[in-house]
């Protein structure tokens, strides 16, 4: 219920709504002052009125009372305290480094309440003057936008300062990706028959799904259903600190079933039963996770070590350095004929299956017969 104290010729309303995360009451208040012509009667009928308008409106949210102490230091820890199991472990790793390198040091000062759409532009003129890249730039202020909503939402702000659709960022250099051309794609695959069972299953997989590195270490054996010649992708494994472990996705859209050619099958079966034989000489626990893909010893392998090896694969072979990602988005000019040949000649597979093969090759057409 509304308390109402008179201050002078005017008239304080109060009302509590429950408790802050530090246990504190959280007062709402507001100040109404009389015309000097009303009657005390009118008064007296008037402030009733505004007292029950005004905890209604508190009630349901409308109207609260801002902290206009606090700094923008002191609400990221709040933020974080808050986001600590909304957040994957990476994703709260990488928020934590963002805030602490970059959030802190420019808007840490500023009193929470005081922050405008001004202060975000200088934020972002100060991160491109350290020749912070345009990309970067843009993923951390998706860091910024999530610190300042969150306060908003949570009545620390009348207004969110960061969700300004006119501010300026850096220009961003054209996407490039580096591909490997159909000469290329031959001699990785021509190399690669001589890499260890486990790297050639692993980057045939990786043609063959188009998934990412994440999603390929936290493989395990019960992901594959053998009949279907299917493989499910739910889930991805991260390194923070330390502590390797596997996450679920972000969404739902993340978790799909990918139809994979007869001979990666094969493969797996193959690598299968070499994976078992050194189960038999190191021992249960190792490999105790049941993963496809493991490190020397038997433990989760690291998304790093997936990029070094590939890297220096290429290298040992004189193949064009690119990124691990770019497998996801290798094209092959029209003219694969060598290619098919090649491919039919090693694997012994039909040529319905090369569309599944490489579903994120754009080579199939009407130069290929």
């Amino acid at each position: 219920m509304a308390t109402i104290r008179k201050r002078g010729t005017s008239y304080q309303i109060r009302v509590s709504c429950g408790t802050d995360i530090y246990g504190k009451k959280i007062i709402n208040s507001m100040t109404w002052k009389p015309d000097d012509k009303m009657t005390p009667r009118q008064i007296e009928k008037e402030l009733n009125k505004i007292a029950v308008q005004f905890e209604e409106k508190v009630k349901k949210g409308i109207t609260t009372k801002i902290d206009n102490k606090i700094k923008v230091a002191e609400f990221c820890d709040i933020y974080l305290d808050m986001q600590k199991k909304t957040l994957s472990p990476t994703s709260y790793y990488y928020y934590n480094g963002v805030i602490k390198n970059y959030i802190k040091p420019a808007l840490g000062h500023i009193k929470l309440i005081d922050v405008t759409p001004l202060h975000m532009q200088k934020f972002i003129n100060a991160l491109s003057e350290k020749n912070i890249s345009s990309t970067s730039i843009k993923t951390y202020y998706i860091v910024v936008q999530s610190l300042f909503g969150f306060a908003h939402k949570m009545n620390f702000l009348e207004y969110n300062p960061s969700a300004t659709t006119k501010l300026n960022f850096p220009k961003a250099a054209p996407a490039h990706t580096d591909i490997l051309d159909e000469k290329n794609i031959k001699k990785l695959l021509e190399c690669l028959e001589n890499e260890p069972i486990m790297w050639r299953v692993l980057i045939h997989l990786a043609l063959s799904t188009g998934c990412r590195r994440g999603e390929l270490a936290a493989l395990q054996w019960d992901d594959i259903s053998w009949e279907k010649h299917q493989i499910n992708i739910c889930k991805s494994l991260y390194y923070v600190k330390g502590e390797k472990n596997i996450k679920l996705p972000k969404s739902s859209t993340s978790n799909r079933t990918i139809v994979v050619p007869n001979y990666v099958i094969e493969m797996l079966k193959q690598y299968r039963t070499k994976q078992l034989e050194l189960k038999l000489s190191y021992g249960q626990e190792w490999n105790k996770h049941n993963m496809i893909f493991t490190d020397k010893k038997g433990d989760y392998i690291l998304v790093n070590a997936i990029s070094k090896w590939f890297t220096n694969f290429l290298k040992r072979n004189h193949l064009p350095h690119i990124k691990f990602h770019a497998l996801r988005q290798q094209k092959v000019n029209s003219k694969a004929k060598i290619l098919l040949s090649f491919l039919q000649k090693i694997f012994y597979f039909p040529f319905d299956l090369y569309a599944i093969f490489f579903k994120n090759i754009d080579f199939i057409n009407k130069d290929v017969n």
